[in-house]
């Protein structure tokens, strides 16, 4: 219980809310708003009308079971039907769909994804070749040259 008075309290609102409640006389006199004696009373009408009610939810809640069970045996027999593709089956699948339907964009997305599946890439190799100029003739060196397109020497 709070011990604000004023209903500022922690749950001010609420105890407000309650006091309200109690001065209009919804609750037994100096009796708590959860307490037993607070509770509606229980007719025959009230319990017919509430178990028509979870006559009612069963019924509903039975259908949606049945029908889920429906729904997973289709589904079920479907992928049965179907067969089994692997992923690059599927992106070749996407691939001509797309071109079916004019999506050229989407195709190329799909291509290019299907290529990296289908075409790994190469490792590169880094190969580097040296070769040794000190050991070479001047002709040499002017015949690597131009062969090379570097420079074009006039002939000596």
């Amino acid at each position: 219980m709070s011990s604000y008075t004023d209903g500022t309290g922690p749950n001010g609102l609420k105890d407000q809310a309650v006091r309200d409640r109690r001065a209009a006389g919804e609750f037994v006199k100096g009796g708590h708003p959860n307490s037993i004696a607070n509770l509606k009373s229980f007719t025959s009408e009230n319990a017919r009308l509430n178990q028509a009610k979870g006559v009612k939810m069963r019924i509903l809640n039975q259908s949606i079971q049945e029908e889920f069970k429906l729904n997973a045996k289709n589904f079920q027999k479907i992928m049965s039907e179907l067969p089994q593709l692997s992923s690059l089956d599927v992106l070749r699948m996407a691939v001509h769909t797309a071109i079916s339907k004019d999506n050229w964009e989407d195709a190329a997305r799909y291509a290019g994804l299907l290529a990296e599946f289908e075409a790994p890439k190469l490792q590169r190799i880094e190969s580097s070749v040296t070769t040794r100029t000190s050991e070479m003739s001047d002709d040499e060196l002017r015949l690597m040259i131009e062969k090379e397109g570097l420079l074009a020497l006039p002939q000596a």
